[in-house]
């Protein structure tokens, strides 16, 4: 294998999965929400462009001989032959032979996959007419999804013009991944029917085992390595992956044991939970702080992170003490939430206050030089990941240091405006959701409310705003220059979340 994944599929003999949150248990169902999703199919990897294939890959020796017999085998007869992969389903059929075309290929090409749409009387054809020019290298032909049929002419039809095909071409191994022996014996009899051994000798008839046991845990740390997660995201424990191994006979049962806890410990239960949006604002060096506590590309917050930069904070301290407990962990509770990190750096700020804000606020920044414009304070709110992720644009890096200068009046002016920020909190806020409203439709400040009242002392939302089809809960931090440090965002951060928990009973008090 390489890095660690998660998955199971038909075909799993050397290739494995994926994961990302908020998880519909039925075959490779996931949400968008918290990126986390576990396909329990090969193919599910295939069209998924969050994941790469090759590092899921769990090489299984075994499996890759028999390739390499196939392979052989067309070589002393001159031709072609259609084999046939049988094992449980789950255990890696159609994994194998991705596998055989990635570890070897130097002898094998990528593979060629047969659409299920296409009928398998028109199979052969559709073969022909996409097979790449002759290589030195064997073309493996995946015929994947037909367990059954009961077009016997269609069946001979197939096996007679592939016969002529494979018969021209010593290059390719069309391959049939099945679960059932008796379909499989019924084809290899009507093949050897019609084409005789060279069609399908013996070694094309072959069993598949796909990774033991002792690799399952390993495929799924690849997933989740790749999928930068971790089980105490999942509020899951070491203990229950021991279970899951133990209770099931395949990788793809032991993926999909994997993908319905998942769905019962985080999807279920998010339904009647709100989603977080933590906004900090500061001087530009903002984004580089923030980025120390969240994951590239989601802004989905990192537990590990925000205890280590503020362990001595009372907030840290509180959730040290509940991480040992898998269900209580910061890591779970922020995949409840959907907890996620947003910044905006302080002309985006300016420019929000300066359009939307009080008269007395607008009055002192024109005194500092300051002149609102629809123009400029649409250019830099969009240039804010706060913008890119409300409107969906997602967020295309993460850095460190800041680009380009900002002028010395936008810095007074954002000093002013944070200077009042823990009087004039709502209204500053309130501006800021204006200019986000005016740039991003689906994002309605005027549905929305203000420093909600979520039910019990201390239990306040910032904001509360429709974006599209959900509320987001959002919470604001404007901070100074001296105070932008990651320890003081984690320690803001985790005090916030320790009221949701203990407000939303997700931990104990």
């Amino acid at each position: 294998m390489m890095q660690r994944p998660i998955t199971g599929r038909e075909g799993w003999s050397c290739f494995w999965a994926h994961c990302c949150v908020n998880l519909i248990p039925v075959g490779c169902a996931w949400s968008e929400e918290l990126s986390m999703k576990i396909p329990t199919r090969f193919e599910h990897i295939l069209v998924n462009d969050r994941l790469e294939s090759a590092p899921l890959i769990v090489r299984v020796q075994e499996d890759l001989k028999k390739f390499e017999i196939l392979r052989k085998t067309t070589e002393i007869q001159s031709g072609g032959i259609l084999a046939f992969l049988s094992g449980k389903s789950g255990c890696g059929k159609t994994t194998s032979i991705w596998s055989a075309s990635i570890n070897m290929s130097d002898k094998f090409t990528q593979v060629l996959s047969v659409p299920t749409v296409i009928s398998l009387r028109d199979v052969a054809n559709w073969i022909h007419d996409n097979l790449p020019s002759r290589t030195n290298r064997s073309i493996p032909v995946l015929m994947d999804g037909r367990e059954s049929s009961d077009d016997t002419v269609g069946l001979r039809q197939f096996m007679s013009t592939l016969n002529q095909i494979l018969r021209q071409r010593e290059d390719v191994i069309v391959c049939w991944p099945t679960t059932n022996d008796d379909w499989k014996n019924e084809l290899i009899a009507l093949a050897r029917d019609i084409g005789g051994t060279s069609l399908t000798p013996k070694t094309a008839d072959v069993t598949i085992l796909g990774p033991s046991k002792t690799e399952w845990s390993d495929v799924l740390d690849r997933l989740f390595i790749q999928l930068d997660q971790r089980l105490e995201d999942l509020g899951m424990g070491q203990e229950f992956i021991l279970e899951a191994i133990d209770s099931s006979s395949t990788v793809g049962d032991f993926l999909s044991s994997i993908r319905d806890e998942i769905a019962s410990r985080v999807d279920f239960v998010q339904e009647d939970l709100p989603e977080i949006l933590f906004v900090v604002t500061s001087t530009s060096g903002i984004v580089g702080e923030a980025n120390r506590l969240r994951r590239a590309g989601a802004m989905i917050l990192k537990a590990e992170e925000l205890v280590s930069y503020s362990p001595r904070s009372e907030a840290g301290k509180w959730w040290k003490e509940r991480n040992g407990t898998p269900k209580y962990h910061l890591a779970y509770t922020i995949s409840l939430f959907r907890a996620k990190l947003v910044t905006m750096t302080p002309s985006s700020v300016v420019y929000a206050v300066a359009e939307f804000g009080p008269g007395d606020m607008q009055e002192e920044l024109k005194a500092l030089g300051i002149q609102r414009g629809q123009g400029k304070a649409n250019l830099t709110f969009g240039s804010t990941d706060f913008s890119k992720f409300i409107s969906g644009a997602g967020m295309n890096e993460l850095t460190s240091t800041s680009k380009g200068r900002t002028s010395d009046s936008i810095l007074e002016a954002y000093s002013y405006i944070q200077g009042l920020s823990s009087k004039r909190h709502k209204s500053i806020n309130q501006a800021i959701c204006a200019l986000a409203s005016r740039n991003v439709p689906d994002f309605n400040a005027e549905l929305g409310g203000f420093e909600v009242d979520l039910g019990e002392q201390d239990a306040y939302a910032d904001a509360v705003i429709p974006l599209s089809d959900r509320d987001l809960h959002l919470e604001f931090h404007h901070l100074s220059d001296a105070k932008m440090k990651a320890a003081a965002i984690a320690a803001y951060i985790m005090k916030k979340l320790r009221v949701y928990s203990n407000h939303y009973n997700v931990t104990p008090r």
